[in-house]
């Protein structure tokens, strides 16, 4: 299928009905506060055309795909209107109300402008949003996991050579099954076991060609290098890598220099098209050289070289990196045990977001790793998880891709930023304190200057995303 198809199919079934959810959040919780709705937005104004009218609200479809909004009225989408303003507003809706009534149809809504309820009011209208992505996310992720999810098996998919890992006698591909006797179900599991271990030995049970065994790492206090590589996951026919690597490769160096990123592997190729590349890369447990020519002009979908890739993390005290099969046996789970799974998921997805600012700080994650991507990067990433879910036929992929998406919305939304709901709830919470709200004035002033601050970055990051896209990801 063709790729620019693909990539409107995945912004179509993930970003917007992820955002028309999250608008829905602030709808329901403006008719429950008796607020007045004067418009439900699907993209960002100027207005294309008004889909329809219901109950004294009109739905409208709007030019800018960037998102939708809910019009409360009484507010100029991120900020309260004037007293006077609000009472020319409703004057101009009560005018409406009578022009409906003359054409046969009855506003249900009561005349209720934003600041006519209270402030914990307005703080649920605000939280609501947000609030109703993670409903979504734990929905798609029970659905999800009811249709089918992988049962991920822990495999062993790298140990740096000179590492205690490499000494205990662990292969590529060795299924990890327990961590001191203590069953572990996934990679996170080990992760955590290792690092619990305060750096003492540790007996790891494995599973290799049917046998159950145990091998026994003793670390040292030399820290193992590389801490990141990438790893091959596949090999395209008739590319440049086809019969020179295979999957499972770790790729440590290009022409003598070190490469520990996915995006410093790809800069590296892409400084070589055309050149015969010579590539250290460790396999099956030894370092060997291989030589590659990246091509100028590859097939859509494809890099010079023709590798899918996978980021290998090293526990830098034992040296070993581990990662969840890919090719795991598919599980359907009855609906008693998917709910929980979907809040267990959504739970830990939330946790990853919040504590991702601390880790990068204390040097656990990678600025790489920490790259924002705009609207273009997200429908990029949304693409491989149509492709991958197309090609495997397996839905999880973009079903799981559109619950972290629904979780980053509204995790997103809500940070103190002025101009996000998180930046409104920041004035609500004042307004408690002080007793009375913001002049509309200031408050929108405010809110102005952070969405053009925000607008400004949006450019920058959809340029960087055309410029650069985001790599394999998925695959």
């Amino acid at each position: 299928m063709d790729q620019f198809l693909l990539s409107v199919i995945a912004f179509l079934i993930v970003l917007g009905p992820l955002i028309i959810i999250h608008e829905i959040g602030h709808f329901v919780a403006c008719r429950l506060v008796g607020v007045t709705v004067l418009e439900f937005g699907i993209g960002l104004p100027p207005r294309a055309l008004k889909l329809f009218e219901r109950n004294g609200t009109q739905f409208t479809l709007n030019w800018l795909p960037l998102g939708g909004f809910v019009r409360p009225l009484g507010e100029d989408f991120v900020r309260p209107l004037s007293p006077d303003a609000t009472e020319a507003e409703k004057k101009a809706y009560t005018q409406y109300q009578t022009e409906l009534e003359a054409v046969g149809k009855k506003s249900k809504q009561p005349i209720r402008g934003v600041m006519d309820v209270g402030p914990w009011q307005r703080m649920l209208f605000l939280v609501a949003g947000a609030g109703m992505n993670f409903i979504g996310a734990i929905v798609i992720l029970t659905l999800t996991a009811m249709i089918g999810i992988p049962s991920p098996a822990p495999v062993v998919a790298g140990f740096s050579p000179t590492s205690p890992a490499a000494s205990a006698g662990f292969k590529f591909g060795d299924v990890v099954v327990a961590v001191n006797g203590v069953a572990v179900k996934d990679s996170q599991a080990v992760e955590e076991a290792l690092n619990a271990n305060n750096s003492k030995p540790v007996v790891v049970t494995i599973e290799r060609s049917g046998e159950k065994r145990d091998l026994t790492i003793n670390p040292t206090e030399k820290s193992f290098s590389p801490k990141q590589s990438p790893m091959v996951l596949g090999v395209s026919p008739d590319s440049p890598a086809a019969g020179v690597f295979e999957e499972g490769d770790v790729i440590l160096s290009i022409n003598g220099k070190a490469v520990s990123l996915n995006d410093s592997l790809l800069k590296a190729v892409q400084e070589n098209v055309g050149t015969p590349t010579k590539v250290i890369i460790y396999r099956n447990g030894e370092q060997k050289e291989v030589e590659v020519t990246p091509r100028k002009d590859p097939p859509q979908g494809q890099g010079p070289i023709g590798i899918s890739l996978a980021q290998l993390t090293y526990n830098l005290t034992y040296g070993i990196s581990v990662l969840d099969s890919t090719n795991s046996a598919i599980t359907q789970l009855p609906l008693g045990e998917a709910i929980p799974y979907g809040f267990e998921r959504t739970g830990f997805i939330l946790r990853q977001l919040i504590e991702f600012p601390v880790e990068l700080v204390r040097g656990l994650r990678t600025i790489q790793e920490a790259r924002p991507v705009s609207i273009v990067g997200i429908t990029q990433i949304g693409t491989q998880a149509l492709t991958r879910s197309l090609e495997t036929r397996e839905p999880h992929w973009i079903l799981n891709f559109a619950a972290l998406i629904s979780i980053a919305l509204g995790f997103t939304n809500l940070l103190p930023i002025p101009g996000f709901d998180g930046g409104r709830i920041l004035f609500v919470f004042v307004e408690i304190l002080r007793g009375k709200p913001m002049n509309p004035e200031r408050e929108g002033m405010i809110h102005f200057v952070g969405l053009m601050i925000i607008l400004g970055l949006f450019v920058i990051l959809v340029i960087n995303d055309v410029v650069n896209p985001i790599g394999q990801v998925i695959r």
